[in-house]
């Protein structure tokens, strides 16, 4: 258990949202205090397009939660995320021969490879979020995540870059400087599937295969994951938004009327609904309510969600086979709320389909219930993962501390006088795709 109190905000299409959590003694991330504020047309499509109003927006879903900050003299950082179409996620693959063959792979050699990687794709990418490791494959010996140890001629590193276009990430961070107070500081920033995917995915879910489809307002964003690793990931402009503007076209109402139709009966099938069933949309200044089919509802949205169905099944032909995805796909964010979503995407996907909620608590009963909500997934998300981070930190420094000293010295270069700084290590490398984006490597803002 670790009593950090950690801050997320996710800054979204239609909200803004903050929460503040801790580890309970059951080692379970459990919610202190939540905060919400509206965004509507400042950010659209994952963009930042209103500076000034996002900013506002983002105080005042922190004031909400700053009861529970303890102490006048303590700093906490708030964690943050970033989407968009500019987002990408691109697979590089690194090799070199080997000076020995018959040397046993050490620390350092993968170490360099790592960050001659980072330096290669960073020359063409100024901008990037996340390094992320897939696995190593040293001469004719299958792939592997821990090659340290192993012989062959040649070494060979998979990597995900994923990298933001620097303006938009230069505006999201000029939006979160703005909103800092003197003892809130901004913190990380995740791409939102790797935060979202913490609080929805479990790790044998991730191991054997799995799509994660986050559905926001603005954009959706489709991420695969194998062996434990993102695979893939794209970001759409496509969100719920869209399909107001299908309801509002479609059945001849105002925006105001067709987004309160999709909340508060849109379903994502229309066969069991009754022709008869209507609601009646009142009136423009007081005029005669006018009645609107339920069933030419749900069969607007219907065929827009079959539309998206379809674009996963592409991104999925695109970068694996559906039959190793054995644990199917995880529908979350603010859309996934629509009734029978899950059943619409099991049916024209063909993969075992269920509603991602977020893996957290509260001893509040009123948080308890009010995030227990897949539009949560990405904000506890942003808590999540540092302590996931923590997690690999303490099992790498068990490692450590299990080794031989001499071993660990005569390997490092460094003396049994000075245990203090050992060389990096294989769990470092795996602990880079979140050390880069809280700031410790590229001279960027230091947190948590």
């Amino acid at each position: 258990m670790r009593n950090d109190l950690i801050i997320g905000l996710d800054i979204g299409s239609s909200h803004v949202r903050a929460i503040a959590g801790k580890q309970n003694d059951r080692g379970r991330l459990e919610i202190l205090a939540t905060g919400s504020s509206v965004n509507t047309n400042n950010v659209l499509n994952g963009e930042i397009v209103n500076i000034n109003k996002t900013t506002a927006a983002i105080s005042e879903a922190m004031n909400q939660i700053s009861h529970v900050l303890d102490g006048k003299n303590s700093e906490h950082f708030f964690a943050s995320n970033l989407s968009g179409s500019h987002i990408k996620v691109q697979p590089f693959t690194l090799s070199k021969l080997r000076k020995n063959e018959r040397e046993a792979v050490s620390n350092n050699e993968v170490m360099s490879l790592f960050e001659e990687a980072k330096r290669t794709f960073a020359d063409k990418n100024p901008c990037v979020l996340h390094t992320l490791p897939i696995g190593f494959k040293v001469g004719n010996l299958p792939e592997t995540l821990d090659p340290i140890g192993q012989i062959g001629q040649k070494i060979q590193a998979d990597f995900v870059f994923i990298s933001a276009n620097p303006s938009k990430n230069d505006l999201l961070t000029q939006c979160l400087k703005s909103a800092e107070t003197k003892h809130l500081k901004k913190g990380n920033v995740y791409f939102s599937s790797l935060a979202t995917a913490s609080s929805v995915l479990n790790k044998e879910e991730k191991q054997e295969g799995v799509v994660l489809v986050d559905l926001g307002s603005g954009t959706t964003e489709i991420s695969i994951f194998q062996n434990n690793r993102l695979k893939h990931a794209t970001v759409l402009n496509w969100g719920g938004d869209l399909l107001t503007d299908d309801i509002q076209s479609g059945l001849e109402i105002s925006r105001d009327h067709a987004e309160t139709l999709k909340v508060r009966f849109g379903s994502a099938i229309q066969k069991d609904i009754p022709v008869s069933e209507v609601v009646m949309i009142p009136g423009i200044a007081g005029r005669k309510a006018t009645p609107v089919s339920v069933k030419n509802l749900a069969i607007i949205i219907e065929e827009r969600l079959k539309e998206l169905a379809a674009i996963v099944v592409a991104e999925i032909s695109k970068h694996t086979v559906s039959k190793q995805l054995k644990a199917g796909l995880v529908l979350t964010g603010g859309g996934a709320q629509l009734p029978y979503i899950d059943e619409l995407f099991q049916k024209f996907t063909g993969l075992d389909a269920r509603i991602g909620d977020p893996n957290a608590t509260s001893a509040n009963p009123a948080i308890a219930t009010e995030i227990k909500d897949p539009s949560y997934a990405t904000v506890i998300g942003l808590v999540q993962v540092y302590y996931d981070q923590q997690e690999t930190a303490d099992a790498d420094e068990a490692a450590m501390a299990s080794a031989p000293v001499k071993e660990m010295a005569k390997e490092s270069g460094y003396t049994e006088t000075k245990p203090s700084k050992p060389a990096p290590r294989i769990g470092d490398l795996f602990r880079k795709m979140v050390d880069v984006v809280m700031g410790d490597d590229e001279g960027g803002d230091a947190s948590y």
